[in-house]
């Protein structure tokens, strides 16, 4: 799916801090869970072989998560542009403060002139997965361990836990939605609708 994704999609996905990671066992119930990760392309896989890219996380093996994984392994990731969000909450606040008419025009004139391309195109994503526990004794979860702590060092205590298992989820599917509701999605054969 890698080749497939708009680089917009991308760049989220490769600079996103965190992932909404949503799991649902046999009751049905869903879980949503905020989690560090890394986003692995296929030319960076630990099988060199292997022609899929993936998110990786590290779960506790007693948690909703894992027992979810393990009876249901398809999941749903969240990614969304935080930065640009949270910039334009504190700007819109921003606005709000003044009483007079005609400072609040003049401060929307001025929010408007100071928003970037990357604020005015800002989006979420959600992409199915299917979910899968990498071996903790074997080179695979060595591999993606490093680079999930170079990536995530200030969750080294979490990732580096006793109980911690790292989960692979391979991405099937992505649907992209900007500011403005409008949505696409692709799959493994490329943009769909």
């Amino acid at each position: 799916m890698y080749g497939k994704l708009p680089k917009q999609l991308l760049h989220l996905i490769k600079t996103s801090k965190y992932v909404h990671i949503a799991t649902c066992g046999n009751d049905c119930a869903p879980s949503a869970s905020l989690m560090n990760y890394i986003y692995v392309p296929t030319d960076s896989t630990f099988e060199t072989r292997d022609k899929n890219d993936y998110i990786i996380f590290a779960t506790s093996r007693d948690t909703e998560k894992y027992m979810n994984i393990l009876t249901n392994p398809t999941v749903a990731l969240l990614f969304h542009d935080w930065v640009a969000a949270n910039n334009l909450s504190i700007r819109k606040h921003s606005i709000n403060e003044y009483t007079d008419e005609t400072a609040n025009k003049e401060k929307l004139e001025n929010f408007l002139d100071e928003l970037d391309d990357s604020e005015l195109n800002q989006i979420s994503a959600t992409i199915k997965g299917e979910a899968d526990f990498i071996n903790p004794l074997g080179p695979e979860s060595k591999y993606y361990k490093t680079l999930l702590l170079r990536a995530n060092p200030d969750a080294d205590v979490f990732i580096n836990g006793e109980n911690t298992i790292l989960v692979k989820v391979k991405m099937i599917s992505a649907k992209i939605t900007d500011s403005n509701s409008n949505t696409v999605t692709y799959d493994d054969m490329g943009r769909i609708r």
